[in-house]
């Protein structure tokens, strides 16, 4: 629920912004509060298709939302945060990628960026950011990266930081591997190369439940 009662509270403030100032910049922030609401609402359903990811008129009526979801990635980035790192052979995890060609078979974790770099291959798989996800849905993400590695390509799992969403893929593809032999030491390989590296607690119950049901 933090994801959807921090959303849901920019919207507040986004509201009362909305009603103390003038009129122009008052709607922008009607705008955004309005964004914000339907963000709050997508993390309660566990709907990541509401953020338009891939219609370019849901990106323009999110606009506040996911222009601001980009703009905290640049500045993560030039904060000093490492794109990727290696976790073990052919398998990388990160954050948003740079823009041009990569030899890497990327998986995007990410609901709210837009695809930016020309992979060898690429699907998305979107989650919402700081939320949970159905195991069904993890279980699609992992089963992407160990067709890619079967077919011999170097897989990259990213979300926007390489902290959470990234990093609960990875977990399971480690295990499902043979990598590792259960989760705790795959999430300890992980942060042996990125040290904040770290899942929520929704989305690390769903990584327990899915190599459960394994």
């Amino acid at each position: 629920m933090k994801p959807v009662l921090a959303t849901a509270a920019v919207g507040l403030l986004d509201v009362w912004l909305y009603t103390a100032l003038p009129v122009v910049p008052g709607a922008f922030f009607g705008w955004a509060a309005l964004c914000c609401f339907w963000v709050a609402g997508a993390h309660a359903a566990d709907r990541p298709e509401w953020l338009a990811k891939d219609s370019r008129v849901g990106r323009v009526l999110l606009w506040p939302y996911l222009g601001g979801a980009r703009l905290v990635a640049r500045l993560a980035r030039l904060l000093g945060l490492r794109e990727r790192v290696e976790v073990a052979p052919g398998l990388w995890v990160g954050g948003w990628p740079s823009r041009g060609p990569s030899e890497l078979a990327h998986l995007d974790c990410t609901a709210e960026l837009p695809r930016r770099a020309a992979p060898a291959a690429y699907r998305c798989v979107p989650m919402l950011d700081g939320g949970t996800t159905s195991s069904a849905r993890l279980e699609e993400a992992v089963a992407q990266v160990l067709a890619w590695r079967a077919a011999g390509l170097p897989v990259l799992v990213h979300c926007a930081y390489g902290h959470g969403r990234s990093v609960a893929v990875m977990v399971v593809a480690l295990v499902r591997l043979g990598l590792a032999p259960d989760a705790e030491t795959a999430l300890a390989q992980v942060r042996a190369v990125r040290p904040r590296a770290r899942p929520t607690g929704s989305q690390w119950a769903v990584v327990q439940k899915t190599l459960t049901n394994c």
